[in-house]
């Protein structure tokens, strides 16, 4: 599926580049954009995208927490690890896209850390213009995720994690 997303945005673009637009109508041409952008769009999300479905093929108990993140990593030369962020009953887990079709797996653990290992969280820009949350981990260097519209989401997260309201 992904090879052919990529396939037909090569395509699509190629077709929007190198053709003239008088050579087409208008609407046409202005709606090939459109049709590459949701492309796009699909490529992305069959890419990345891990909903709470997946997550559920891999861990069983009860999720009190889930959202959308891409964890920032050490370096910034290097990619967002994109996934679901999920607080359990004693841990917050970062999970991957990933399909595994011998055992029915759509997602894989690649970051997790004990609730009573985080010291505090706050709110407010990871990287650059992206705002997010930052966990300070103690014996650890802190874990930073990009969320969209975190400050909205910062009691759900609190309760999540057991925690009074400052």
């Amino acid at each position: 599926m992904k090879t052919l997303l990529k396939i037909l945005l090569l395509v699509l673009f190629a077709v929007v580049i190198f053709m003239p637009s008088n050579q087409i109508a208008l609407w046409a041409y202005w709606s090939l954009f459109l049709f590459m952008f949701v492309v796009l769009y699909l490529y992305y999300r069959s890419s990345y995208w891990v909903s709470d479905s997946d997550v559920s093929t891999v861990y069983d108990g009860p999720i009190k927490f889930s959202v959308f993140a891409g964890k920032v990593p050490p370096m910034s030369s290097e990619d967002l690890v994109r996934g679901r962020l999920v607080v359990t009953e004693r841990s917050v887990d970062l999970y991957q896209r990933y399909r595994n079709r011998n055992n029915g797996q759509r997602a894989r653990l690649v970051w997790s850390v004990d609730i009573e290992s985080i010291e505090g969280f706050t709110i407010g820009r990871v990287v650059g213009f992206r705002g997010g949350v930052t966990f300070s981990i103690a014996d650890k260097d802190d874990a930073r995720f990009t969320i969209f519209f975190m400050k909205s989401k910062k009691e759900a997260l609190t309760k999540a994690l057991g925690w009074d309201e400052d």
